[in-house]
């Protein structure tokens, strides 16, 4: 098992045992769901109560070192905490704030990582996560997801959140960038 499995399945641990509702995000569920690409560090989505932080950071910082000095200091502000896993391999965990990362937590999915059950963001909120970006490594991910699994993807709950970010972020462009995928995908499932 490599270092960054080790702390991915520790992190995983960990979350249950605290009883954090959590998914994997970033480049390890695009190597579940896309096309597999090197990446070192793990980012996870945690919803965790507001009320609920103090008490919890502790818990997460003993298994996780934290690499800012005043870590809930560093969540009110940020809503993140980069950890580092006894290995040095960075985890960035994003605390949820919007009822569209809960609701995406309820969906994770387990997926078993060295027989450990890790639970991963579905394929369809990891493209609406990717999809906003103006990062050309997390549009070509998103991209890449719709032109692999488009005839696995539940359309009827992608299709209005895609319209709703549009609309809601006043970028016309993540709706057309999402109907030019998907043509692309079904060309190609329709020439296979």
């Amino acid at each position: 098992m490599s270092a960054q499995e080790r702390a991915l399945t520790d992190l995983a641990r960990l979350l249950d045992r605290l009883e954090v509702p959590y998914m994997i995000i970033g480049g390890m569920a695009n190597a579940v769901w896309g096309e597999p690409r090197a990446t070192v560090d793990i980012d996870a989505t945690v919803w965790i109560a507001e009320d609920e932080i103090e008490a919890r950071v502790p818990q997460i910082t003993a298994a996780f070192e934290a690499l800012v000095p005043e870590p809930v200091r560093f969540i009110v502000d940020t809503r993140v905490l980069p950890l580092s896993s006894h290995e040095g391999v960075r985890v960035d965990l994003i605390f949820g704030l919007l009822p569209f990362e809960e609701e995406a937590i309820r969906r994770a999915v387990v997926v078993p990582v060295a027989g450990v059950p890790v639970r991963f963001c579905t394929a369809e909120d990891l493209i609406l996560h990717k999809i906003t970006s103006e990062r050309d490594r997390d549009l070509s991910d998103a991209r890449g997801i719709v032109l692999r699994r488009l005839h696995e993807l539940d359309l009827d709950y992608l299709e209005p959140r895609v319209a709703e970010l549009s609309r809601h972020l006043e970028r016309p462009e993540i709706r057309e960038r999402w109907e030019a995928w998907k043509r692309v995908g079904r060309r190609r499932t329709s020439s296979e």
